[in-house]
């Protein structure tokens, strides 16, 4: 809430955070429960570890990966 300088409200609004911020803050608190091991993640969720690869790429979090782990552990589940 915005107030003026005798502390009356001049512009209250509440602020929603979008579905997407909503999505990326649930993945980031799924990640961190899990001490940000994307398999612990991926199995919490019910989901396999490229999903939760995809999902964290797609949130724009990407540059949190190491891509050479990431590459490793995807190219072996493909051999699998």
């Amino acid at each position: 809430m915005i107030t003026d300088r005798k502390g009356r409200a001049a512009y209250p609004k509440t602020f929603r955070p979008s579905e997407n911020q909503i999505r990326k803050g649930y993945l980031l608190n799924r990640l961190a429960d899990c001490d940000w091991h994307l398999g612990r993640t991926a199995e919490a969720l019910g989901t396999s570890y490229a999903e939760v690869v995809r999902r964290v790429r797609s949130a724009g979090l990407g540059s949190l990966l190491d891509s050479h782990v990431v590459a490793r552990r995807l190219g072996e589940d493909r051999e699998s």
